[in-house]
């Protein structure tokens, strides 16, 4: 006989609705791998008709988190909206539907406190859910206990279908995946308290500049395009298979939770271009809390405008200083993009140009390129390029430490004693006179001694 040793076991259960809101420390009803539901009012209210008519209502699921030898907690695999429509309803933030009119006129429109104490002990008592609990599967720290539930959240949304970030999102071990939730998610989750949070501090200001909704997280897939595009160090294939193996890629036994991912070189310097793009257009009137700039609505635009601030930032001296002449650029062409005639053959070539390969992401960041710099022609301006060297090399740094004796230079501008303003050579910076990234060159003539405390506080200055 066939049978294949099951990984988990089911356990059936009734539970009463009321349990929900009395004991909601007890059930994480967003676990990390799901994205946040919300039912209409309508849809809720259908809900409670069906349950005070006692019709069938599908059952539950739900995991058994161990947090401790003596604490646990069940994790919502499915019913979360069921959940929450029966928490709303014994807070009274939801008023029972005009359709239980035909069962009693006592129950259209009224609260839970406002129900007289018989129909409250019947909801009290008889109302319930029923429920399968999986057990076997509770190590909420175990990648193989964390993809076993969410392979069964995939398996029971198949009558909705998910994309590919929506699944991606559930890659719990994935260093690419917590990046990407870290700074695009509208929510997160404390692994610690293993809790749902319903907001993000960490998420990029960025995504304040951007007038593209989120609901099925096209800020996350956004992001994860972009950091294709970093690591590949310029155009590359950003379509959702890339990304997908990508995140699929960077799974760890110790990924859940691990937000090391943040310290590679390519996810510290897309933060930094992206924090150039907030600084220059921080101060559109288009901004507001709940939309962006109204040029920043579709997503291969974006992608075009990102990789040109990127290229400018990495090899020009290009700051928000300039903010002035990009926005004006950005404008113009947008209004060019969206007004183009079939005799404006550069922008043309852009539009036509809009999927997710290589190809059409090199022939785009190029056109827009050459876009920018003749704009630059004729407003009479030029960039200064970086200097291609940006560190001193180990001679160049001995000498200036030797000509200034290993003076930080501005401790002494500061009349500090020479015992003070002394730095150690394990603790010297060899710094730009004038800032490389305003164009100053990696030549002696233009080095000096700091201490770590001023060198950070001097900055691009």
């Amino acid at each position: 006989m066939f049978l294949p040793k099951s990984q988990y076991d089911v356990i059936p259960d009734k539970i009463d609705i009321r349990d929900f809101h009395l004991y909601t420390e007890e059930y994480v009803t967003r676990p990390p791998y799901q994205r946040k539901n919300v039912w209409s009012t309508k849809k809720q209210q259908a809900l409670l008709d069906s349950l005070f008519r006692r019709y069938y209502i599908p059952k539950l699921v739900l995991r058994e988190v161990r947090l401790g030898d003596d604490r646990g907690i069940k994790e919502v695999v499915d019913g979360q909206q069921r959940i929450v429509t029966a928490q709303r309803f014994f807070t009274d933030e939801l008023k029972l539907p005009d359709t239980l009119a035909s069962l009693d006129t006592n129950l259209p429109g009224k609260r839970y406190s406002e129900l007289p104490d018989m129909i409250r002990k019947f909801v009290d008592k008889e109302l319930k859910y029923e429920a399968d609990i999986i057990k076997n599967i509770d190590n909420p720290k175990s990648p193989e206990h964390q993809r076993i539930a969410t392979e069964i959240f995939w398996r029971l949304q198949q009558g909705e279908s998910l994309n590919f970030m929506e699944i991606a999102h559930a890659r719990l071990s994935s260093l690419v995946r917590n990046f990407i939730v870290k700074y695009a998610d509208d929510i997160s989750f404390d692994y610690a308290h293993y809790t749902p949070i319903d907001q993000n501090p960490f998420k990029h200001n960025f995504f304040k500049v951007i007038d593209r909704k989120n609901d099925r997280m096209q800020h996350l897939a956004l992001l994860g395009r972009l950091l294709l595009i970093e690591k590949a160090d310029g155009p590359t294939d950003i379509r959702d298979s890339v990304l997908g193996d990508l995140i699929d890629d960077t799974q760890q036994t110790d990924g859940i939770g691990n937000l090391s991912f943040e310290k590679e070189p390519e996810a510290v310097s897309l933060l930094k271009t992206l924090s150039l793009v907030y600084e220059i257009f921080r101060d559109d009137p288009a901004l507001d809390e709940k939309s962006g700039m109204k040029e920043f609505t579709i997503e291969y635009f974006i992608i075009s405008m990102v990789m040109l601030v990127r290229h400018l930032r990495n090899h020009y001296a290009f700051s928000k200083e300039q903010s002035p002449t990009f926005k004006n650029f950005l404008y113009q062409f947008h209004n060019r993009w969206k007004t183009h005639s079939e005799e404006d053959r550069d922008i043309l070539v852009f539009a036509d140009n809009r999927q997710q390969g290589s190809a059409d992401l090199e022939t785009r960041d190029r056109m827009l390129r050459l876009a920018f710099f003749e704009f630059l022609e004729r407003e009479g301006m030029e960039l200064k390029v970086l200097d291609t060297k940006r560190a001193f090399n180990e001679a160049e740094r001995i000498r200036v430490y030797r000509r200034q004796d290993g003076l930080c230079q501005i401790c002494v501008a500061k009349d500090r004693s020479p015992e003070e303003a002394r730095v150690s050579w394990s603790q010297y910076q060899a710094d730009h006179i004038f800032p490389w990234i305003k164009g100053g060159k990696s030549v002696e003539q233009n080095a000096q001694v700091l201490c770590a405390a001023h060198n950070a506080s001097k900055g691009g200055r």
